[in-house]
């Protein structure tokens, strides 16, 4: 492909050298298309628009109202209220715990009465009039499922959706300035190349003639079929509409792709897949997001097809359209399970003013794009009973559309707190692909479906917070790309080059003009006419200086120009070295501008990194110091309970100790009495001696015996516990297994009465005194209580033949607050050695009682100790001598005297051991 100026073989003029020069500065005047700014950003909001869907029934419930035309209310119908129990989070409701109105403020909302046409001509006609204009545009569906999203974009053969339309207006604009086809060609890099005519025409014969030479094709229903299923050229109404003032000194060209992002994984529906005969077709390959050299998002080695027609565009169409995923679910019989972006890019070209061909020039082509996007629609599976691979795009298509949510959010927060938050585009496919868009790379629309029946008011309301909280992301506004001026710029280069080239090729004047005067006459009058002859030589004579000086005059010329031509060719050289230097200099500036980039957004990055790390630590130091604060409340708390416990303590201590010693004066006059009752009954008894030895006429000195002390039975193998409050002993009787209580001296009392009986016959017994105590049991008997036995570790047990009697017991080794929050006595077990050299042990009982802190405390009210004592005779026998001891006679007064009194001192001593 060569440019003008290179065409002519001949050396170049100096006309040429401005021709060239010219085209230099277009070059270095002219920017590249799409990406422009200037210093003065303008912004835009992103338009989000309603429509209503039509009810099946129009007797059916309602929560959406339309009250203008951009205004609408959403209620929560008073039948779906009786069926279901709201909640704060659903529903917004008053002070009185209604469901209140929520008014939504759109662009624009078409009611359920609006035509597609009306739809069209409101949200994307403005898109295709940036489309021919240069400019990028998408325009995209949002909705809960079964809210008419896919109908709103593509709509029925009879009533157009969106998508049809714009591809009727777009080929009735361009009619008659379309380029032939195959001129201009994708390079797989987002960008194209164009061709030239011979080289258009071959690949127009490689693709479409020579296949049908050598593999003639048989005509087919389906390809009728495919018109027929978008309406055909009989069955659908085509859009009339075009658009003006379209630059008429450009050709265009028209391309369409088609893709869908399921599972969040990218799909090229237009992809040829590889045939197996075995196993049939093989799955298509997901493909993957690139940058092109504009830094814009595109989709590699996605197949894009030129067309000439929108009943082309319309076979792409329903050829991408058969292997789109759709399934049934049951909220909608054909759901879509994926996210389909139809992409429109208009390539268009200036052409040659001196012909008709495309100026070959690749920095001169503009390439725009539209696409058409239709979002699957959010899904709640309680209501769609989805399961399987159906649950798994519900779940994949719910997190799209949340990072899209997201994304808008954290565009917002930037744009309205001024900050810098990283705004999420690779969490999701669909966002990363358009993120160029949002950047500000075009103009950005949004059409939101919703379905005005009242059940679907939850997942409605959701929808119209995030179209609520999309208008106030601000995108910046893409320049006009100035067709008209660019194309005069260019206009005037060529014409400036055609005068020079008419100027330069134009004839030179007659050598009779440069050289004087015409000949004058030269025919001879006569042999001798040597005048004539003499008029001729001077006339040549003149004519030869005349054109000597011409050409020396010539070659002076020539020089000087030679030498102006090679001095305009050292400014050239010298202006195109400076020209490199210049744009070595930029790139090494744009360079070191990248790295400067790249090291601020890593410093801002870090920055953020760190001031989100000072909030982490600053909330940790918080929850630390509430914490801390929390703690040292505790302890106060503690301090305030063991300190009303510690003065409790002393409180009952005072009055226990007041209790003991008032018990303890009354066990001391008992105590008191008792032995008065016994000196009386002893002095009684001697009396009684005493009197028997008068009747006698024997005086008999009775000695006076101090008191008996306390002595205690006991037997091989049974066990005498002794209790410490009480000073009650229980003693085990051999052989029968009973248990009695007695004091010393209660026992030392009935062995006398038994010798008395012995003694005289008409001293009647007197039986010994009742001791309350005598059959008092145990306090660890009651089953109702439960014990907590509180064991060291090692403890061996002695297998003693009376044990404690505990109903509920649990044993442990180490005490802890749990454990006693169960019991409700408490007993602790010890071993140590007697006074005798045994081993006793000691059963140390109290009472758990709870406390006003919330733990527990053991009043200690008993002790009792188990012993071992060496076995005996079961069986005892008097220490005073029987009646069958004596061979004489027992009637004799004198001898039971001396016998009762060798009885009484030896029983006497006994007690004294």
């Amino acid at each position: 492909m060569k440019r003008v100026y290179f065409e002519d073989p001949r050396t170049p003029t100096k006309q040429d050298i401005c021709t060239r020069m010219v085209w230099e500065r277009l070059k270095r005047r002219r920017g590249k298309t799409p990406r422009k700014r200037n210093g003065t950003q303008q912004f835009d909001p992103v338009e989000v628009y309603c429509r209503i869907r039509p009810l099946e029934n129009p007797e059916e419930p309602l929560c959406v109202k339309v009250l203008n035309n951009k205004v609408v209310e959403l209620t929560p119908s008073e039948l779906y209220m009786g069926r279901r129990q709201w909640d704060m989070e659903a529903t917004a409701v008053n002070r009185n715990g209604q469901a209140k109105e929520i008014q939504y403020t759109f662009q624009h909302i078409f009611d359920e009465y609006t035509s597609q046409k009306a739809i069209y001509d409101y949200v994307a006609l403005p898109l295709i009039e940036d489309l021919i204009h240069g400019k990028n545009g998408l325009l995209f569906t949002y909705g809960i499922t079964s809210s008419g999203k896919t109908f709103t974009m593509t709509g029925s053969p009879q009533d157009q959706g969106i998508l049809p339309r714009c591809l009727d207006v777009l080929f009735n604009s361009i009619e008659g300035y379309q380029a032939k086809k195959y001129i201009f060609r994708p390079d797989k890099m987002n960008a194209f190349e164009v061709c030239t005519e011979a080289d258009a025409m071959m690949e127009r014969q490689r693709r479409e003639i020579l296949p049908g030479l050598t593999t003639p094709k048989t005509p087919s229903t389906p390809r009728h079929t495919e018109r027929v299923a978008f309406g055909g050229d009989s069955g659908r109404n085509r859009d009339p509409s075009k658009v003006g003032n379209i630059e008429q000194d450009n050709n265009y060209g028209v391309f369409v792709s088609y893709i869908e992002i399921y599972n969040n994984f990218v799909y090229d529906l237009l992809e040829e897949l590889p045939y197996d005969p075995i196993t049939g077709y093989k799955p298509p390959q997901s493909k993957i997001l690139r940058t092109d050299m504009t830094e814009n998002m595109y989709v590699h080695n996605c197949v894009e097809v030129e067309v000439k027609s929108p009943e082309d565009a319309f076979e792409v169409l329903y050829k991408g359209q058969k292997r789109r995923k759709v399934a049934h679910t049951a909220l909608n019989a054909e759901s879509s399970r994926s996210h389909s972006v139809f992409n429109i890019r208009l390539v268009q070209a200036p052409v040659d003013p001196r012909g008709g061909d495309i100026l070959q020039d690749p920095e001169y082509v503009v390439v725009s794009q539209l696409s058409l996007v239709d979002l699957a629609g959010s899904e709640r599976t309680n209501r769609t009973k989805n399961s399987g691979e159906r649950l798994k795009e519900a779940g994949n298509i719910n997190q799209s559309l949340m990072v899209l949510r997201n994304c808008i959010e954290a565009l917002r927060e930037n744009q309205t707190n001024g900050t810098s938050k990283m705004v999420p585009y690779r969490d999701s496919k669909v966002t990363h692909l358009f993120k160029n868009y949002f950047d500000g790379e075009g103009k950005v629309r949004m059409v939101v479906c919703v379905n005005p029946k009242a059940e679907e008011y939850d997942e409605t309301i959701h929808v119209m917070k995030f179209a609520e909280m999309a208008q106030e992301v601000m995108v910046t506004r893409q320049q006009q790309v100035q067709f008209s001026v660019r194309n005069q710029q260019l206009k005037d280069a060529m014409a400036e080059a055609e005068a020079a080239k008419k100027v330069e090729a134009a004839p030179l004047p007659a050598l009779d003009y440069c050289l004087g005067p015409s000949f004058p006459p030269t025919e001879l009058l006569h042999a001798g006419d040597d005048k004539t002859l003499f008029t001729m030589g001077c006339f040549l004579e003149e004519r030869y200086k005349r054109r000597h000086t011409l050409i020396l005059d010539l070659t002076r010329r020539e020089d000087d120009f030679r030498a102006e031509l090679v001095e305009m060719e050292r400014e050239y050289t010298e202006m195109q070295t400076r020209l490199e230097e210049l744009e070595t200099m930029m790139t090494k500036k744009d360079r070191d501008l990248q790295k400067l980039e790249t090291k601020n957004r890593q410093l801002e990055k870090k920055n953020t990194d760190l001031s989100r790390r000072n909030q982490d630590l600053e909330r940790e130091s918080q929850t630390l110091g509430l914490k801390l604060q929390d703690k040292n409340w505790k302890i106060q708390v503690e301090k305030t309970e063991k300190e009303k416990m510690k003065s409790d303590f002393r409180n009952r201590l005072d009055m226990h100790s007041q209790q003991w010693e008032k018990n303890m004066e009354k066990e001391r006059r008992k105590v008191a009495v008792q032995a008065g009752a016994e000196i009386q009954e002893r002095d009684r008894k001697l009396k009684m001696l005493e009197n028997i030895v008068n009747q006698n006429s024997k005086p008999m000195v009775t000695p006076r015996r101090p008191a008996p002390k306390p002595r205690t039975y006991t037997t091989p193998g049974y066990i005498t516990p002794a209790r410490s409050d009480t000073d009650v002993s229980r003693v085990g009787v051999g052989g029968t297994g009973r248990m009695t209580r007695a004091t010393a001296a209660g026992v030392g009392s009935a062995k006398s009465m038994y010798n008395l009986n012995h003694v005289s016959s008409t001293a009647k017994p007197r039986p010994p005194a009742y001791n309350t105590r005598n059959h008092r049991r145990s306090k660890s008997s009651s089953n109702a209580e439960v014990w907590l036995d509180h064991r060291p570790n090692g403890d061996v047990e002695m297998d003693s033949v009376l044990q404690p009697k505990m109903g509920k017991k649990r044993s442990v080794s180490k005490l802890e607050l749990k454990d006693t929050k169960e019991a409700s006595k408490y007993v602790l077990t010890t071993h140590e050695m007697d006074s005798e050299g045994e081993m006793a042990t000691k059963l140390v009982k109290g009472t758990v009682m709870p406390t006003a802190g919330g733990g527990t405390a053991v009043v200690f009210n008993d002790v009792e100790t188990l012993r071992h004592t060496a076995p005996g005779t079961r069986k005892r026998r008097s220490s005073c001598p029987q009646p069958q001891d004596f061979d004489g006679d027992w009637t004799d007064t004198e001898t039971r005297c001396n016998i009762a009194l060798e009885g009484h001192g030896k029983r006497t001593k006994a007690s004294a051991v």
